[in-house]
């Protein structure tokens, strides 16, 4: 049951990968139900493989708090953080560019969603144990860092106003001491969803 559950896992970030390609680069605006139906799909997979570990275990709170935290941090990443049209989550609207968005946590590396969701399935592993707890992390981390390269070189550039400056000026997944002054010194303002100058 835990392969079948990781399998939709795993066909969960083909279907993203298929919604951006139809969206942005065939200009078919019904691709974007297919990104929602991908995350549909994880969400699925991730509840079917917490069930099967059965109910928490108390002793193991702190790691349910600290995936709670950071799955609340890519729910503000993907959602709050971009507003209407920012640079997100959902594919843009076919020809039109969506507004840079280089605040906040997108100051800190160009795809935090990766470290946020990576992060929640290893504190869960920690939390619930199990091989195939552990496997999610270490497969849809893999696929996620696979799914945003191949945003970050194909599907970006030709969706998000000025990225070339952003991938010049922002690190790509690993935050660096500047990255994480320049996030600290945006999250105190509230972003309009605008391009701001790229700082390197």
């Amino acid at each position: 049951m835990s392969a079948l559950f990781l399998a939709l896992g795993a066909a969960a970030f083909g279907l993203m990968a298929l919604s951006d390609a139809l969206t942005v680069l065939y200009k078919r605006p019904w691709g974007g139900r297919l990104f929602a139906a991908g995350g549909a799909l994880l969400a699925l997979s991730t509840a079917g493989l917490l069930a099967l570990r059965g109910l928490p275990r108390l002793r193991a709170l702190g790691w349910w708090a600290l995936a709670a935290l950071v799955l609340a941090l890519l729910g503000y990443t993907l959602l709050a953080a971009l507003h209407a049209g920012g640079s997100g989550a959902l594919p843009p609207r076919p020809g039109a560019l969506r507004p840079l968005v280089d605040t906040g946590v997108y100051a800190l590396c160009r795809h935090p969603g990766v470290l946020w969701l990576g992060g929640f399935y290893l504190f869960a592993w920690l939390a619930a144990g199990g091989a195939a707890l552990l496997a999610a992390f270490a497969l849809y981390t893999a696929l996620d860092a696979l799914y945003v390269l191949w945003q970050d070189r194909v599907i970006f550039p030709v969706s998000i106003e000025h990225y070339a400056a952003y991938r010049r000026s922002t690190p790509f997944l690993l935050p660096t001491a500047a990255s994480l002054r320049r996030c600290l010194a945006t999250l105190s303002v509230k972003s309009n969803g605008k391009r701001t100058d790229p700082k390197g």
